[in-house]
């Protein structure tokens, strides 16, 4: 059984559904969303239909508000779907999911009891929390750990638990190779893309400066750059890229459901994290052929290619402003820069290899000799 924050937008809740679906035939799979919104997205729609049609149950924790009594019922209702369903092995993905299963193997001897893979899916971890994910961490430790990039293993390993814990084993995400972009001739507009949530986490509170830099330094005004995401720097950028002076025009879409299929719409990306786990839209923009421009950051800079050029510092507007502002007036060269690092990186991050490490843990953790 999946437990994952809700069904959304999110790099581990993508992940557990490349497991379920990856998996199916040789995994029995079920999802335990922790967080219920009143009504699904068009992502969460989506992952509802993708596990109905392949029979996968999906649970349900909450719609009240985690702070105010919501952790509770979740873990209560988590314990009820752990009966109802029964699973050889939880395999919970990040904090709030974490949380959730702490408290319910608190209040229940048979969750504590079943067989535990964490997966930690960022280099930082708890932000604001820290004593609770202390605790945990502490809660938690007799479970198997598992982590994205050494980055993430890094952030795990330095939560202060008060006890002895192996190390967390990586197993890189997989990235399904996106269909690659055809290439316009002459592009105009040049489409910009940035996607992800619109936290610092992701850079997103840079966009503007960023953006208002590149297009003063750059010689082409026929930029489009399109925003899509949410989160809590919503109401601000919006407000921001109302009155945005600049020849490049902004505009700010919801999320974009499957988005590897739809990068062909797009001729280069922007984005500029601070920190990841594991970066799989980045990785996605380059497979897809598209020109990428973004940070050497904790949980990146492992899995960018150690040669790739278009990185900068994290949190280096102006840095990233020149290259932004390079790669729009040389498009066509910085096209032939990324696909020469496509071979190499379908083959590092090849669905099968993901796959093949979860389910040797699936069936260790289950005492399943197969």
């Amino acid at each position: 059984m999946h437990i994952i924050t809700h069904l959304d937008l999110g790099g581990a809740e993508g992940v557990a559904m490349q497991l379920v679906e990856g998996l199916a035939g040789q995994a029995d799979s079920a999802i335990f969303a922790v967080l219920r919104d009143k009504t699904l997205s068009a992502i969460g729609a989506d992952m509802a239909a993708r596990a109905q049609k392949l029979g996968v149950p999906v649970f349900f924790g909450t719609g009240r508000g985690f702070k105010s009594g919501g952790v509770i019922l979740a873990a209560l209702a988590l314990g009820r779907a752990l009966r109802q369903f029964r699973p050889n092995v939880l395999h919970v993905h990040t904090e709030i999911p974490e949380l959730t299963l702490a408290v319910a193997c608190a209040l229940s001897p048979r969750v504590a009891r079943t067989p535990l893979l964490r997966t930690v899916h960022n280099s930082v971890l708890w932000i604001a929390w820290g004593r609770i994910g202390q605790w945990v961490t502490k809660r938690l430790a007799h479970g198997r750990a598992v982590a994205v990039s050494q980055a993430a293993a890094q952030a795990d390993a330095a939560i202060e638990a008060g006890l002895v814990r192996p190390p967390a084993e990586v197993v890189y995400n997989a990235v399904l190779p996106p269909p690659i972009a055809a290439q316009r001739m002459e592009p105009s507009p040049l489409r910009l893309l940035f996607a992800g949530r619109l936290v610092e986490q992701k850079g997103a509170d840079l966009l503007p400066a960023i953006l208002k830099q590149a297009s003063t330094l750059a010689r082409r005004g026929d930029v489009e750059v399109t925003i899509a995401g949410e989160g809590t720097l919503h109401a601000d950028l919006t407000q921001t890229f109302k009155t945005f002076d600049s020849p490049w025009r902004v505009r700010m879409i919801p999320p974009v459901a499957k988005l590897s299929l739809h990068l062909e719409d797009y001729d280069a990306a922007l984005l500029p994290s601070r920190f990841e786990g594991f970066g799989l839209l980045h990785l996605e923009v380059l497979m897809a052929g598209l020109p990428l421009l973004t940070c050497r950051a904790p949980g990146l800079a492992e899995v960018l290619p150690e040669t790739y050029p278009l990185t900068t510092a994290p949190g280096d507007t102006r840095a990233l402003a020149q290259a932004l502002a390079a790669l729009v007036d040389d498009l066509a060269t910085q096209r032939k820069t990324v696909a020469a690092y496509r071979p190499a990186l379908v083959e590092r991050f090849a669905p099968h290899t993901m796959l093949a490490a979860y389910l040797q843990r699936y069936r260790q953790l289950s005492g399943d000799p197969a």
